[in-house]
C-alpha cells in the first residue's frame, strides 16, 4: 500500500471514529427529557457526582427491548462481572436494566460516554427495614446517558 493509501484509509478511520463518537449520545426518537424533582435528595445525587460527568435522563413509551435494540445499533452491551439483576417491584415485576458503551471502552470506569436502560421508571428508591421502598414508579422505559469529560487539575 502506498504512503498516500495509508494516509488516507488513516484519516477516513479517524472520520468514522469520530464520527461514531459524535453519535454516541443520541437521544432516543421521541424520548423526552426528565428533570427530576428539586428535593434535598436530587440535590445530594447530583452534588455527589464526579467533576466532569454530566447525565441527562429522558423517559419514553417504548419498549425496553425496542430502546436497547436502537442503541446496540451503534453501541456495545456492557454486562459487570458479578452484576446482580435489578431486582422486583413489589407487585412482582421484574426492573429490567442493561448498560451500553457507545466509545468502545472496555467497561464503565474506562468509558467517556453511556447509557443505562431501565424499565420501569422508578423516581426514588430508598430501603426501610431491609426491604426496598419505590416511589414515583411508571410503566415507561428510562434511558440515562451519561457523559465524562477531563477535569484539568488544579495547579499548585
Amino acid at each position: 500500500m502506498t504512503a498516500s493509501r495509508l494516509a488516507s484509509a488513516a484519516i477516513l478511520a479517524f472520520a468514522l471514529a469520530s464520527a461514531a463518537a459524535a453519535e454516541g449520545l443520541k437521544v432516543y426518537p421521541g424520548a423526552k427529557k426528565y428533570t427530576p424533582p428539586d428535593t434535598e435528595q436530587t440535590r445530594a445525587f447530583m452534588s455527589a457526582l464526579r467533576p466532569g460527568m454530566t447525565i441527562t435522563a429522558y423517559l419514553t413509551n417504548d419498549s425496553f427491548e425496542q430502546v436497547v435494540f436502537f442503541y446496540k445499533t451503534f453501541a456495545k452491551e456492557y454486562t459487570s462481572p458479578g452484576m446482580h439483576p435489578a431486582g422486583k417491584l413489589p407487585n412482582g415485576e421484574q426492573i429490567r436494566k442493561t448498560f451500553l458503551i457507545f466509545d468502545g471502552a472496555p467497561d464503565l470506569l474506562k468509558s467517556k460516554s453511556w447509557a443505562s436502560v431501565q424499565h420501569p421508571f422508578i423516581g426514588s428508591a430508598s430501603v426501610k427495614a431491609g426491604a426496598p421502598q419505590y416511589r414515583d414508579v411508571r410503566d415507561v422505559t428510562e434511558i440515562v446517558l451519561t457523559e465524562k469529560k477531563e477535569v484539568p487539575k488544579a495547579k499548585d
